[in-house]
């Protein structure tokens, strides 16, 4: 893809602080690289990355509460047979 190919609405905007972006544009101008070139290139790694999915928080409380039953049906049987 070229630069022509490119319209306004295919820029990303993204804020950050004067210091790092000045070490930042110094570093790749140090590189002989652009800023959109490395951005890009980080962009595409992370795409290429298997996603990391945040788990389903109902799910994960639902297990949980089963295993907290489990474990306290265990805890009686435990008592009972200690008892006996």
């Amino acid at each position: 893809m070229n630069k022509q190919e490119l319209s306004k609405d295919d820029r990303l905007v993204v804020r950050i602080d004067k210091e790092t972006k000045n070490q930042f544009m110094k570093r790749a101008e140090d590189e002989g690289r652009n800023a959109s070139e490395i951005l890009l290139g980080w962009i595409k790694n992370y795409l290429a990355e298997e996603p990391q999915l945040l788990p389903d928080i109902k799910q994960v409380y639902a297990e949980l509460e089963t295993l907290k039953n489990k474990l306290a049906f265990l805890e009686d049987e435990v008592t009972k047979k200690s008892a006996a």
